[in-house]
């Protein structure tokens, strides 16, 4: 056997022999590797922002000079990262590798074996965020390819996933990541493939809250609502949604699902957003696209749409940069076309959360193939469910999302079929903490039981409520429509007159509140209300000048 054979044999057992118990001897913040931009301004102060929060050792940092721009050629992604990464891992131990001295046709330096003990690699903003197309580098083989996959542009991120491979790769279409589906990747898996996520934003500021607000959340456990939107052009994806919603609904978060081929929007209750899934739409509208709209810390958000990171550096257009701004600590989307079978699996994803997974650890199990289109961001690190829910209720205090972790345990108490349990303890947190939400639930709770008195004297608490802040608007409409079901008409009429003089409502829940406000009014005996809400409601409706109803998300 000659001498080279013999070495690579060697380092392969070593790597496995040390690997599980270098996994046990270093926590997996040591063995992050942060790759960031020299050249862009903020990058590489983030990366040690980003490494002082989260424990990371500075030295774990690696700032190399990269262009500015999102979008690259193959020869700058190969010249100013691929090989420049590979050698400074190289350099500093993170990867122990035998280099053939050759290249392959896209110039990346070959290795004949490889091994690494990297836990994730995050590359951070201002590193470039995918690579442009060159048809002239198609291998002939291509040619056997369906026309779709006759394409060697794609995410970097994605590229980056199999730096450490020891074999020549194309770069043509796409690999299978043996991570996907996969709960326990084996120790060679994980010695040779990358799990790499980024931190990455329309803003330095933005992607620092990301950061500040993943830890808060991993300290206290996420709190909020989970709303899904079905209805896409697949039925696929609907299953995927679907399965996801069912996941949050086992886990008893209060879930809210919009199932027709309408889009979720300001008619939709949409309040202390934990959990966000939907598709179809190219760029964020509507809510998401709101200033200001209050997002509970370590909020998980995705929208499933072929093009939904090609920027993330914009705040309204794609999904992944409007989100992030929006104040979302997880998302993940595609920097080009990656057809529905060979994106991320929205419910594998949240599901391995649920498990207590970390991001890092969930995304890789959540996306089927490598060299492709997939980008996710957020803190690899960042595990939403590590507080479980006993021990969330256990530190319940008067923090300002604590009313939905309350409905949570309603939600978990009445899974279990004890439904005065149920009541007793909303009353008991209501007393506690007074909240439109608590309301909402214990005048349910009431209502549902028959007691019509209870119900609405919990519900009454929303009159001394001068301003109903712009998220929780439907929240309202809703509690109003409670009371009227209990035979209170006029302090239903009044809420209802509250949030139609509310600033800057939008047109979607105006349309929606006149609608339900004409008959209301009507009820009440007052007419000329009724019908001057009617005329507003028809001029709203009124075709605009390219003949379009106006309407504004």
């Amino acid at each position: 056997m000659r001498l080279l054979e013999v070495y690579i044999l060697s380092l392969w057992a070593i790597a496995a022999s040390v690997m599980p118990g270098l996994a046990l001897a270093a926590g997996e913040a040591e063995r992050v590797v942060i790759v960031a931009n020299q050249a862009f301004k903020g990058s590489v102060e983030l990366a040690h922002y980003y490494a002082q929060q989260r424990g990371i050792p500075e030295a774990n940092i690696i700032s190399l000079k990269l262009p500015t721009k999102e979008t690259i050629t193959i020869a700058e992604y190969v010249e100013t990262l691929h090989n420049p990464l590979l050698n400074a891992l190289i350099q500093k131990d993170w990867l122990q590798a035998v280099k053939s001295g050759q290249r392959d046709a896209y110039g990346r330096e070959l290795l004949t074996a490889a091994v690494h003990h990297i836990s994730y690699l995050v590359t951070v903003h201002g590193v470039p965020l995918r690579i442009a197309n060159d048809l002239s580098l198609l291998e002939p083989e291509a040619a056997q390819l369906a026309k779709q996959f006759k394409v060697n542009r794609g995410s970097i991120d994605s590229e980056l996933a199999v730096l450490c491979v020891p074999q020549e790769l194309s770069m043509t279409a796409h690999l299978k990541n043996p991570f996907f589906a996969s709960k326990q990747p084996s120790v060679q898996d994980l010695m040779v493939g990358l799990r790499v996520s980024r931190l990455d934003g329309p803003s330095t500021g933005a992607i620092r809250r990301l950061i500040d607000r993943s830890l808060e959340a991993e300290l206290h456990g996420l709190k909020g609502r989970a709303y899904f939107d079905m209805g896409g052009p697949h039925s696929r994806g609907d299953e995927w949604i679907e399965a996801a919603a069912q996941a949050a609904h086992l886990a008893h978060f209060d879930t809210s699902v919009e199932t027709t081929k309408r889009l979720m929007d300001h008619r939709d209750r949409l309040d202390a957003p934990a959990i966000y899934m939907g598709w179809y739409r190219t760029h964020a509208y509507g809510p998401w696209r709101e200033k200001q709209w209050a997002v509970p810390p370590g909020a998980i958000g995705f929208h499933l749409h072929s093009f939904s990171a090609t920027t993330l550096r914009s705040i309204s257009k794609g999904w992944l940069g409007p989100l992030v701004e929006q104040g979302y600590c997880a998302t993940f989307g595609n920097v080009y076309e990656p057809y529905l079978e060979l994106t991320h699996r929205p419910q594998m994803f949240l599901q391995r959360l649920l498990e207590g997974a970390t991001l890092g650890e969930a995304i890789a199990y959540a996306t089927p193939m490598w060299s492709w289109m997939g980008v996710a961001i957020g803190d690899p690190l960042y595990r939403p469910f590590k507080q479980g829910l006993e021990q969330q209720l256990n530190a319940v205090g008067e923090g300002p999302y604590d009313g939905y972790l309350a409905v949570r345990e309603v939600r978990r108490l009445q899974a279990a079929g004890k439904e005065m349990a149920a009541i007793d303890y909303a009353r008991s947190q209501f007393m506690d903490q007074p909240s439109l939400v608590l309301a909402y639930e214990l005048g349910k709770l009431y209502a549902a039981a028959g007691m019509k008195d209870r119900a609405l004297n919990v519900l009454t608490m929303i009159r001394y409520i001068s301003e109903v802040p712009k998220e929780e608007r439907v929240l309202a409409k809703q509690i109003a429509d409670l009371i009227r079901e209990q035979g209170e008409l006029e302090l239903a009429l009044s809420i209802y007159r509250k949030l139609l003089d509310s600033d800057r409502i939008s047109q979607a829940l105006k349309e929606s509140l006149l609608e339900g406000g004409v008959s209301l009014a009507k009820s009440v005996g007052d007419q000329r209300l009724s019908s001057r809400w009617s005329e507003l409601r028809a001029r709203l409706q009124q075709p605009s000048a390219n003949g379009k109803a106006k309407r504004s998300q």
